[in-house]
């Protein structure tokens, strides 16, 4: 399905894969199984075209479409399992790493700060079990965050090149399989 549609957008805009200057991805955090499918799609167009590839952490691309929104931003995603893949941004710099976080974990996180926009798809999940009234919600769009990959992966090939083709997803914990195999 995902060539499908990057064969579809390619038609819309009526130009063929080869033209292409630049191949673009999300690194992650996010759905192990998606991150893989979608840079295992890239990687082999990138290979097959011989076109660079760039990867963007999905954290940094909540950010980036926000980037208007002054102070404390807490990037989120829904990591299942009661836990979000975070990553905490004060006007516009990322503070420490990107994190797993339980909801009251996060509540510590956010507590210094006296208000807290969270951004991305599961922000307003987030804010639900959170219910504290100094978080307020900036939701982002497909089409925002399209437009920001494409924006960031530009910059970042313009200044330091395309991504080694042996570079994975970011991943903030292990899967559940490999955690099996730890039992």
């Amino acid at each position: 399905q995902l060539l499908d549609r990057l064969l579809l957008m390619c038609s819309d805009h009526s130009i063929e894969l080869s033209e292409l200057d630049l191949l673009c991805a999300s690194s992650g955090p996010g759905s192990f199984t998606g991150l893989r499918i979608a840079l295992a799609t890239m990687k082999g167009l990138a290979l097959g075209l011989n076109k660079p590839l760039v990867s963007v952490p999905t954290l940094d691309l909540f950010q980036g479409i926000a980037r208007f929104i002054g102070g404390a931003c807490l990037a989120v995603i829904d990591a299942k399992k009661q836990r979000f893949y975070t990553a905490l941004f004060v006007d516009g710099i990322q503070i420490g790493e990107s994190s797993d976080l339980s909801p009251d974990e996060i509540a510590s996180l956010i507590a210094p700060h006296p208000s807290i926009t969270l951004l991305g798809s599961d922000g307003t999940l987030l804010a639900k079990r959170l219910a504290d009234p100094k978080v307020a919600v900036f939701e982002a769009h497909r089409q925002n965050l399209g437009v920001e990959l494409a924006d960031r992966a530009r910059k970042h090939y313009l200044e330091t090149g395309a991504d080694p083709l042996d570079q994975g997803p970011t991943y903030i914990r292990k899967s559940d399989a490999e955690l099996a195999l730890k039992e």
